[in-house]
């Protein structure tokens, strides 16, 4: 055989071994099945969402789940900014839905119903979010309520825009009330989950009602929303509530739903040329532009001001005060906010003690400020016994001994301490370990403040901050702070980048630690609101770290990106460190 005839049959081979692996890949796309999520079976392993309940009478409930998948796409062309001339072709993954639903009739009806985050088949689907759809059937109390009113108003609301009698307005005497409530998953951790995520399990209880519009001499005279307490306000034609849950590695996410339905609270709007009103059932009235209104949910102190206005309850006085001093739903006035605040805070309201107090400390009123601490105290406020606790020992920390009547005070306020101590209260806990632990205290008592420390974070996390400044600001004693560090900059964001700097002093340095610490804050600092100069000092720390290589590998194109963060951060406010990172990220673009 020739060499020319060798190579003709090796090219033969190669082109023979190639279109077998490509139609390999052919045929497993072509006798892949790509079954919707409602004909396909979860894994056995999958995680999935519980709900349970009690459906109210004359109710439907529908659960849907919104599957999506990778493994399934679809093609679709597309113009970008409308230029038909360049079109392109995207790639989009593919979706399904999964529906459940459950009906009552004459009495309640307990439920559970069960959801997979991972639908199964060749798509693999995965849930990005679901719908509970709550509707009133016909049979319920409220629609046959509504119904008739619409009836008798269309009898006397004739049309301007329609030659038709009153009673042929509107050819749909139905009504679909219904409000849905999405929850989306969030994956603990990711860039989504932040402080507006709620922890798992859950219990919704959400109060139902209608809301009945009213828009004389127009094409749609009379109209019904369903509406709920899910928000505590709402714009008008809104119907869908979100609510973000947060989930781990727990293979069932419960979550409790017990609607109620109210069906003697009405709330009626009227939509005028000029205005909007909106009536709630104890009289209270706003008027509003055409196209700006808010609904108050049932229960808000803005839905029942008239039963505010005439209540005699301190806790009343105290709903108005806020409602006076925020100036949302009526003019800000802050000599009226004061004066309900006072009169429900002599009526013994907590809440407003505690603010009448805060106003008379920041004023720099002292005899007032004990006044309502006291009062506050007797009540059983734990923070106010503390307040009037610490007075007494402020002197200490100042490296100071009481004398005279002020060490009585202090002997009396070190034995109210220990009642609170031996009560198991973790902030006196917490205290008293600061005063045992001071060299110069004459309660020092080194390993009983350690395990005062440890006791008050063992049960509560959140006092673990407080054991670390202690240890570290006032003891200097950054070794034994560390235990405390650790705890806390896993809750915190702000304690986080506070320990990496810490960590990055001469004395107390670790490159390691500091760079575990400040990827976490750059990860989630924006999307959880970071103040920008702690962010944008985090985002310069971190840079330097991956351009030196220190702590960990040499990454120059992470770090300048942080750089370029930090610098556009650094706008906004006084900074050491500005000219630096622009003369790094300078460097690094040339490179």
């Amino acid at each position: 055989m020739s060499s020319i005839s060798k190579l003709f049959w090796l090219s033969l081979c190669l082109s023979a071994l190639l279109s077998v692996s490509v139609w390999v890949g052919f045929g497993d796309k072509l006798w892949q099945r790509e079954l919707p999520a409602d004909q396909t079976t979860p894994p056995k392993t999958a995680q999935r969402f519980e709900f349970t309940g009690t459906l109210p009478a004359h109710t439907q409930l529908e659960l849907v789940g919104y599957y999506t998948s990778s493994v399934c796409t679809r093609k679709e062309i597309r113009f970008p900014s409308g230029d038909i001339a360049n079109p392109y072709r995207a790639t989009l993954n593919k979706s399904s839905l999964l529906r459940q639903s459950l009906d009552t009739t004459d009495n309640t009806k307990p439920f559970s119903l069960t959801l997979a985050l991972q639908g199964g088949g060749d798509c693999d689907w995965q849930l990005e979010d679901l719908v509970l759809d709550l509707t009133l059937q016909p049979s319920h109390p409220i629609w046959k309520k509504v119904k008739s009113l619409k009836d008798k108003y269309l009898q006397t609301s004739p049309l301007l825009t329609s030659s038709e009698s009153a009673t042929k307005a509107s050819p749909h005497d139905g009504f679909y009330l219904s409000q849905e409530l999405t929850i989306e998953p969030v994956l603990a951790g990711s860039e989504e989950d932040t402080n507006l995520v709620a922890a798992l399990p859950l219990s919704l209880n959400p109060v139902y009602y209608p809301v009945v519009i009213y828009s004389p001499k127009t094409d749609s005279p009379f109209e019904v929303k369903l509406k709920s307490n899910l928000q505590s306000t709402s714009r008008l034609w809104s119907s869908t509530v979100t609510q973000m849950v947060r989930f781990d590695k727990e293979a069932v996410l419960r979550v409790q739903f017990n609607p109620e339905i109210l069906s003697d609270y009405q709330v009626n709007v009227w939509r005028q040329p000029e205005h909007i009103s909106v009536h709630y059932p104890d009289g209270t009235e706003y008027r509003y532009p055409r196209r700006d209104v808010h609904l108050y949910a049932y229960g808000k102190p803005e839905s029942m001001l008239n039963t505010l206005s005439t209540s005699t309850k301190a806790e009343d006085k105290r709903l108005l005060a806020q409602i006076y001093w925020a100036g949302n739903a009526l003019a800000k006035d802050e000599e009226k906010a004061r004066k309900f605040y006072r009169e429900a805070a002599e009526g013994d309201d907590l809440i407003a003690i505690q603010w009448m107090q805060s106003q008379a400390a920041y004023a720099g009123e002292v005899e007032q400020s004990r006044y309502w601490l006291q009062r506050a105290a007797r009540l059983g406020d734990v923070e106010a016994k503390l307040e009037l606790i610490r007075q007494p020992l402020e002197d200490i920390l100042r490296g100071k001994l009481n004398t005279a009547e002020a060490k009585s005070a202090e002997v009396k306020a070190w034995e109210q301490l220990n009642v609170l101590v031996n009560q198991g209260v973790p902030e006196a806990i917490s205290m008293m370990a600061l005063y045992q632990a001071l060299p110069w205290s004459p309660y020092h008592d080194a390993t009983a403040a350690l395990a005062n420390y440890r006791l008050s974070v063992q049960a509560d996390h959140a006092l673990a901050h407080s054991a670390a400044s202690d240890y570290y600001y006032w003891l200097e004693d950054f070794a034994q702070s560390q235990e405390f560090w650790q705890i806390a900059a896993e809750r915190d964001l702000y304690v986080a980048a506070e320990y990496a700097d810490i960590l990055l002093k001469p004395d107390t340095r670790d490159a390691h630690k500091a760079r575990t610490w400040l990827e976490k804050v750059v990860s989630q600092g924006d999307k959880q609101g970071m103040q920008r100069d702690v962010l944008g000092r985090a985002y310069f720390q971190l840079a330097s770290l991956l351009d030196a290589g220190e702590g960990g590998s040499v990454e120059p194109e992470r770090a300048l990106v942080f750089y370029q963060h930090s610098i556009e951060l650094a706008k906004s406010f006084t900074n050491d460190y500005e000219a630096k990172a622009k003369a790094r990220a300078q460097a690094l673009e040339k490179l």
